[in-house]
């Protein structure tokens, strides 16, 4: 059940929602791990189990353990993530647009909303991946992972864009294919609308308004959001 509040924005995922993004996890996650392992970090705390971000919070905690200086910290986390940003890079420039979701992003525009992206990618290379598609000129803010501290699902990715295209929280749709989007919603009082692909788990989308499988864009997700406006 909706909330009655009409909205005014939109804000999307990237990767999954948008585009799909076939970038490289695997060799990605090894990179950092041997990275961190180059400046010491056992072995046992880092897996390819773990999302990069996982592993360089307990890459943090060792360092921090051990005594390591702050600046000393901060220089080998931008060595790990210029080199996933090369990854990124090489991602970005096949990225391939979802089936029908230049029909939404259309629908958006012509009803004067918003658009907005939340991304932990960089913002540069998610502008590459959405030139590549033809989508990048549907959006007035791209927030990635280098333009903010504090990432979804924390609110402060959200209102940071909020503040950026003047709306309140409760006055977006955010749209994403997980559950740190749909978290991210639910935290700043959002609406949510969950993508459904074959990657994501539909348990971890139940907390969304609603759930669009990939095959129901453009046209369910365009009657969902005309029962927002």
């Amino acid at each position: 059940m909706y909330k009655k509040k009409p909205i005014k924005a939109i804000v999307w995922d990237l990767d999954g929602t948008l585009i799909h993004f076939k970038i490289d996890y695997l060799r990605a996650r090894k990179t950092a791990i041997e990275i961190l392992k180059n400046y010491g970090v056992p072995k046992r705390l880092l897996t390819v189990k773990f999302s990069i971000l996982e592993n360089i919070k307990y890459a943090r905690e060792f360092f921090e353990k051990e005594g390591f200086h702050r600046n000393k910290v901060n220089k080998i986390i931008e060595e790990v993530d210029s080199e996933i940003i090369n990854i990124e890079y090489e991602a970005a420039l096949d990225a391939v647009m979802i089936n029908g979701i230049d029909q939404v992003l259309e629908f958006g525009k012509k009803n004067n909303l918003k658009q907005a992206i939340f991304t932990f990618n960089t913002r540069k290379n998610a502008e590459i991946s959405l030139k590549r598609v033809n989508l990048l000129d549907y959006f007035n803010v791209i927030v990635g992972r280098d333009n903010i501290s504090n990432l979804k699902p924390h609110p402060d990715h959200l209102t940071h864009i909020c503040k950026l295209i003047d709306v309140k929280t409760d006055e977006i749709l955010v749209i994403g294919d997980t559950i740190r989007d749909i978290e991210a919603a639910i935290n700043v009082g959002a609406y949510s609308i969950a993508i459904q692909t074959k990657l994501a788990k539909v348990e971890n989308l139940q907390r969304a308004d609603k759930i669009i499988k990939e095959n129901e864009i453009p046209k369910k997700f365009i009657d969902e959001i005309k029962k927002l406006l």
